[in-house]
């Protein structure tokens, strides 16, 4: 037999055992996510975007930043405002066949005042009395894959929506909402 059929063969078998290499030479996948709205004084959009690494990430929670918005009528004539506060949680979190899978928690409110403690701050903000006020609460509950590189869209009143997507480094995009980004 030829040397090229032996150096073919060795090939080969070398690319195989690379396809069998030991999973903590996977490539890392994080999930990314992002909360966005209209700024309710600059008029564009505006939001707190971050990733993490899926080791740590199951019962985890993170609230972002307060914030204001607005909405105005037709005219713009008038405009009620509110103060936004937001949380997202995990529960269980396992990496699956083609993405991962994850109970995830978003709770929105806007109302005229709002308080947002936690261990490292206090922080409170109120819309003047005589300006008009928005007001809602939601939660979304679900239980759902995260297929890598598809976002996962979840829209909330007064313009403000949750994105997440899991990637992995190096394969995927995750090509989450352009918003304003501050310098």
């Amino acid at each position: 037999m030829r040397p090229s059929f032996y150096l073919a063969a060795a090939a080969l078998l070398a690319l195989a055992g690379c396809a069998s290499v030991a999973p903590d030479a996977a490539p890392a996948v994080s999930v990314i996510n992002s909360l966005t709205y209209d700024n309710a004084i600059s008029g564009q959009r505006d939001g707190e975007r971050t990733a993490w690494p899926l080791a740590g990430l199951a019962r985890s929670s993170e609230p972002f930043p307060m914030a204001q918005v607005k909405q105005c009528d037709a005219d713009g004539a008038h405009c009620s405002w509110g103060v936004m506060k937001a949380q997202r949680s995990f529960g269980k979190v396992a990496l699956v066949p083609g993405g991962v899978s994850v109970e995830l928690e978003v709770a929105v409110e806007v109302d005229r005042s709002l308080r947002n403690k936690n261990s490292e701050q206090d922080t409170t903000m109120t819309i003047p009395a005589n300006v008009g006020a928005l007001q809602a609460k939601r939660v979304q509950k679900r239980s759902m894959v995260l297929e890598f590189g598809k976002v996962t869209r979840i829209d909330f009143n007064y313009g403000i929506s949750y994105e997440v997507c899991a990637q992995r480094q190096a394969l995927d995009q995750c090509a989450l909402s352009a918003f304003y980004e501050h310098q």
